[in-house]
């Protein structure tokens, strides 16, 4: 089988969608399919090929933006491929230029939580849901749903709407578990720095808990997508927390395994998660995990059993949060710890790998 993946982002680019494609491209060409990757984007100024793991990476140009655009050399690099997967959150420019200049070509898509974690582009995206998502999605044989809300909201639009959850690196993060005693305020933050993450009521609610004599830790660790470290720090110095947060705007994978082997929790304030692959990955490292009450990370997150949730709103229930997880003994850190990998395992990759080669079999037995 001859696949070929299609991606608003990739490696060197960090991210969650970065981060699926490159495993799933890894694994089925370990099982002899012909797998490249075209990543399309309106960054690239030109045309080109390279190469990563093995596998071929086309960097396609758009003429336009990564929400309307024409990337020209994608119908001619796409012919000859037996199978398109697209990674297209917002349904706009990466599926319109698959419907444009690849129509013969069978495809699917995977969702990952669609274009509904910001309030911006309001007037174009209730436009677009409305007049343009289910032509849209008709171009694909199977929508693969990232997460079971996911499942709903495109279930609205298609009947070709099917569950499938992405994996994540456990036996990578593996490497990540604490190496000494358990110390449940140091805590860390690791992922993109985007507004959705909320980075900025973390930082808040670390305040708080000092201010009430709970000496939390934190290292805020990671790409800064949205030039949020100028902001982020001078709130971490308006706030006197500069011995106690830590900005690391990068860090190596390396470095990453040491700072969590030194960390008890994992914390983010994301408003919006299509999936959740940071807080899975931490999970696979043992740590206790703090988030949002959300669809979808409150399926896999358990009160009490591997993590407990706040509203970020510094408010008394959260301030009693921060407390409870302080106050944890060694022993239960060990068994919440132990809760989040068992948790974390479900998601490897080894076996949610085979449910992505057996959506593309059947989307390929579908126009027989």
């Amino acid at each position: 089988m001859k696949i070929l993946y299609i991606t608003p982002t990739y490696f060197p680019e960090i991210g969650g969608i970065e981060s699926v494609v490159r495993e799933l491209a890894v694994r089925n060409s370990a099982q002899g399919s012909q797998v490249d990757i075209a990543h399309v984007s309106a960054k690239h100024t030109g045309f080109s090929v390279g190469e990563l793991d093995g596998i071929k990476v086309f960097r396609v140009p758009v003429l336009g933006n990564r929400l309307a655009g024409y990337a020209r050399e994608l119908g001619r690099l796409a012919a000859g491929y037996d199978l398109l997967h697209v990674h297209d959150p917002q349904l706009m420019m990466l599926t319109g230029n698959v419907l444009l200049q690849c129509r013969d070509i069978p495809a699917v898509l995977s969702t990952h939580g669609g274009f509904r974690h910001t309030a911006k582009h309001g007037a174009i995206k209730w436009l677009h849901e409305r007049v343009l998502m289910r032509r849209l999605l008709r171009r694909y044989r199977k929508i693969l749903a990232s997460s079971e809300s996911d499942k709903a909201y495109f279930s609205h639009f298609s009947n070709r709407v099917e569950k499938c959850e992405n994996g994540i690196a456990y036996s990578k993060f593996q490497g990540g578990r604490l190496t000494g005693a358990p110390d449940p305020t140091k805590w860390i933050y690791w992922g993109r720095w985007s507004r959705n993450k909320r980075i900025d009521a973390v930082i808040d609610t670390v305040a708080m808990a000092r201010h009430q004599g709970i000496k939390i830790d934190l290292l805020i660790a990671g790409p800064d997508f949205d030039n949020l470290g100028e902001s982020l720090q001078a709130q971490i110095g308006a706030l006197q927390l500069d011995d106690s947060v830590r900005l690391h705007p990068y860090i190596e994978d390396a470095a990453l395994l040491q700072e969590l082997q030194q960390r008890t929790v994992f914390v983010t304030g994301s408003e919006y998660e299509g999936f959740g692959i940071g807080i899975l990955e931490a999970m696979a490292a043992g740590k206790i995990v703090l988030c949002r009450d959300m669809a979808p990370i409150n399926g896999f997150v358990e009160r009490s059993v591997n993590g407990f949730f706040l509203d970020f709103d510094i408010g008394a229930k959260d301030l009693a949060v921060v407390r409870e997880v302080a106050g944890l003994d060694g022993e239960r850190c060990t068994a919440m710890s132990m809760a989040a990998q068992q948790r974390a395992k479900r998601y490897d990759w080894e076996v949610v790998a085979e449910t992505f080669s057996a959506h593309y079999a059947e989307a390929l037995a579908a126009g027989r």
